[in-house]
């Protein structure tokens, strides 16, 4: 456990009317208590009110939570995700509570809502406005995440290849992900009866309509059988042809991107649950394998076969 996932986990031990023992976090963490100190050190040091007293523990002010409050679960989803997303791009007492306010959020959540939560973490890539330099493509953009969450077709008016006038795609949307520069609307294209990738740049309109969807197991990600405990560490090898262009989703840490001697790329990241790379992972195709966790190579391997079993040939996810 480092120190940015140590630090949530002791806010989430603590109360205001009740003292903690640094042998108690100690024994919760699973580390040292000399390490429970170097960490409450340098959590007073960046500026969290944490309150010790020898003998008796730590705590936290009685003014440092909230009054409870009452969330519906639209709501409780979209704190998830916007919390994974600050933790992600903060550091220090910002990071600690965004990750701690996550996992509080997720600990209440019924177990499908809790799922859902995961799975469009992993769909729903979340960037700063403008990343594109092109407000267009950034409504677009807002407006394919809206679809996802509400699981709803899209109608979309694209570009022709030949650059004269404009098609029209029906889709039900999967996933947002990126492919070297380009980002990329995955569903079902309802006019190929196939998953079907659309890059972003092409849609000249999005139209979102009435008719509802379900997203099929492969990305909604739905468990099969009990729960996977959460993996921390993922580490998939992309083959050659593709190596150049995998681009890591923004919300999921990249602990190290490594060139092997025959041209295939090895990427280790850290996610807080392996529903968050799911989809992504998905949309490479036979081009991307999991080296581990096997909990989630065994997940991916049963969701290829789900894929499978929804159409009388196996699709690519490449258009």
């Amino acid at each position: 456990m480092t120190p940015s996932e140590r630090w949530p986990a002791i806010l989430l031990q603590l109360e205001p009317d009740a003292w903690t023992r640094a042998a108690d976090l100690a024994r919760a963490l699973g580390v040292s208590e000399r390490t429970v100190y170097r960490d409450v050190q340098a959590m007073v040091e960046a500026g969290v009110p944490l309150q010790g007293v020898p003998g008796k523990g730590y705590r936290l002010p009685d003014d440092y939570l909230l009054a409870p409050i009452r969330l519906t679960r639209d709501e409780a989803v979209m704190l998830v995700l916007g919390s994974a997303y600050a933790a992600r791009n903060f550091s220090g007492r910002y990071q600690a509570a965004a990750r701690a306010a996550q996992h509080k959020i997720e600990d209440v959540l019924p177990p499908d809502d809790r799922e859902r939560a995961l799975s469009l973490r992993g769909s729903v890539p979340l960037v700063p406005p403008s990343v594109f330099g092109d407000s267009t493509t950034d409504g677009l953009l807002r407006q394919a995440r809206h679809a996802l969450v509400e699981e709803r077709t899209l109608m979309a008016s694209l570009a022709h290849s030949s650059g004269n006038g404009t098609i029209t795609r029906q889709i039900d949307p999967y996933g947002l992900v990126r492919q070297g520069g380009a980002w990329h609307l995955v569903g079902y294209g309802h006019d190929r009866d196939r998953v079907v990738h659309l890059r972003l740049q092409r849609i000249r309109e999005l139209e979102m309509t009435n008719a509802a969807f379900k997203r099929p197991a492969s990305y909604g990600a739905r468990s099969q059988g009990p729960a996977a405990p959460p993996q921390r560490r993922v580490r998939a090898v992309f083959a050659e042809p593709v190596a150049a262009d995998v681009q890591v989703p923004p919300s999921v840490e990249v602990e190290a991107r490594e060139s092997l001697s025959d041209d295939r790329l090895l990427v280790t990241l850290n996610v807080d649950h392996m529903l968050e790379v799911m989809p992504w992972l998905l949309s490479w195709g036979r081009h991307a394998r999991v080296l581990e966790p096997r909990a989630l190579q065994e997940r991916l391997a049963a969701e290829a076969h789900a894929v499978a079993d929804q159409y009388e040939s196996v699709p690519t996810l490449l258009d």
